[in-house]
């Protein structure tokens, strides 16, 4: 063997065993992870929205009073359903009722939020709902109304008050790749955004015809 091909042969056995650089971008065949989102999100410039979404909110102890026995009875049999979680009695008779839906597996998503979560993060929504129907799909709270046959006009909407934190996605590179997120793969549109829950768990916001993230207002 020649003493070129001998080199090119150690090189390349030399490559093999050097470990991956760490700093590499993401392959964009697969999908980026939890671990690798969290290290690009530390790179990003926070920007703060507030979600301009109106959300019905009712109090537990007020459901069969407002919707009747039968339906209060099916709220509070899909309430946690989503996330298999149950709530004690004593939680449920202070609690609020939230109703949302849950677009991918198309079906309500309801959960009783405790007294303090409602009086720290929302405040009472004071806008005209939507009539049109494409406008109320966009509605998560409304969607669930529907299809449960519960009139909208008798329980009272909120919106959240705290800002939610977010980063550009086009600011470090993500804009078109998908992501691993706790309920499934997502594609991270142009000009979109990432969200970091409290959990560390971030997900991606598409964006609006204006540029902001769909459902949000700059805070």
């Amino acid at each position: 063997m020649s003493s070129n091909l001998f080199r090119k042969y150690i090189d390349l056995i030399k490559e093999a065993e050097m470990p991956p650089d760490q700093n590499a971008a993401p392959n964009l065949n697969t999908a980026v992870s939890q671990q690798e989102l969290a290290k690009l999100y530390t790179k990003g410039k926070q920007l703060s929205f507030i979600k301009n979404t109106p959300v019905a909110l009712v109090p537990f102890p007020s459901l069969q009073q407002i919707f009747g026995p039968e339906k209060a009875q099916e709220i509070a049999r899909l309430a946690g359903a989503v996330d298999k979680t149950s709530y004690d009695e004593a939680y449920k008779n202070k609690g609020y009722v939230v109703f949302q839906w849950n677009s991918n597996e198309n079906s309500p998503d309801i959960y009783i939020a405790s007294p303090d979560a409602v009086s720290t993060k929302y405040t009472k929504f004071d806008g005209a709902l939507p009539t049109d129907a494409k406008a109320r799909s966009k509605i998560p709270s409304l969607v669930v109304l529907d299809k449960l046959g519960l009139d909208p006009g008798k329980v009272p909407f909120f919106v959240k008050k705290v800002p939610t934190e977010m980063i550009s996605a086009n600011q470090v590179g993500l804009a078109g790749k998908t992501i691993q997120t706790s309920w499934g793969e997502q594609t991270v549109q142009q000009g979109g955004f990432l969200v970091r829950e409290p959990n560390g768990h971030i997900y991606t916001v598409a964006p609006d015809e204006s540029g902001l993230p769909i459902g949000y207002i700059n805070a």
